[in-house]
């Protein structure tokens, strides 16, 4: 008996801006690719927060502009589970998630406001 085996690989590739947007989408046949995150310094977006480092090593830090008295934080993983919560401070918060690697969603609550940003840490 004769057998024929085929392999095919698909490789998806993103690319995002510096705020941690994904800006494009493509799809490549039989691809080994790796790439380093570039570090942003700092980011700030009409939202008034800032996000910094990003991508970090498990260590960024946080601030809001125009913080109100009840302003806080929620961590979560990429399942949904929030994984840290505390409270944002005048000036800036750091926030330790330590050195797993992978991308969370950081919720901070500013009286009304509710936004979200994209962390990663490599």
């Amino acid at each position: 008996m004769f057998y024929n085996a085929a392999q095919a690989q698909c490789c998806l590739v993103m690319g995002y801006d510096a705020a941690g947007n994904r800006i494009s989408r493509q799809v490549t046949t039989n691809c080994i690719e790796k790439r380093d995150a570039v570090e942003v310094q700092e980011v700030e977006t009409d939202d008034g927060v800032k996000v910094y480092p990003n991508p970090n090593h498990g260590m960024f830090k946080v601030i809001v502009n125009n913080i109100k008295e009840t302003a806080s934080y929620e961590l979560y993983d990429v399942n949904g589970v929030m994984l840290l919560s505390g409270k944002l401070h005048n000036d800036e918060t750091e926030i330790d998630i330590g050195t797993t690697a992978g991308t969370y969603l950081l919720k901070i609550s500013n009286g009304d406001d509710v936004i979200s940003k994209i962390i990663v840490i490599n």
